[in-house]
């Protein structure tokens, strides 16, 4: 069952960990994590680690939660490799959703499947809003959802 997760995951958070978490349990590991590269990962958040580094970051959780060698690509686009590959789920946020979507309005007009996507919510910091890279960035939260 092939499965496609994307992202930036920078800093790696609780939130991050529940849609690699998902996709592993619907995946196995055959799962494809594409993770973005620095110069498209810049284009959102001017600061941001290495894709080395954050390659490693989700390389290290999955090896230690799950005990395998996850498949991490690099991706240079939105589409990353959904367009090529006939994965069966795509694993979003509510904040990627609109994108997966976009992805299979594509697929469709290019004669493909359509991917199933799985919207997975969001993790709630202590103040009940979403933990994201960008309130951890800002110092509103840490990594977990603890309140600074």
């Amino acid at each position: 069952m092939k499965v496609a997760l994307g992202g930036t995951f920078e800093p790696l958070h609780e939130g991050h960990k529940k849609l690699i978490d998902v996709a592993i349990k619907l995946g196995g590991k055959d799962v494809m994590i594409g993770i973005t590269s620095d110069k498209m990962a810049r284009t959102r958040i001017r600061s941001v680690l290495p894709f080395k580094i954050r390659a490693e970051n989700v390389r290290q959780y999955i090896m230690k939660k799950y005990g395998f060698e996850p498949k991490i690509v690099k991706i240079t686009n939105p589409f990353g490799k959904t367009l090529d590959v006939d994965f069966e789920y795509l694993i979003v946020s509510p904040e990627t959703y609109e994108m997966a979507l976009k992805i299979n309005e594509k697929r469709e007009k290019m004669g493909k499947k359509k991917i199933n996507i799985v919207k997975v919510d969001f993790v709630l910091a202590e103040n009940g809003k979403p933990i994201s890279s960008t309130r951890i960035k800002k110092g509103e939260v840490d990594r977990y959802g603890k309140i600074i």
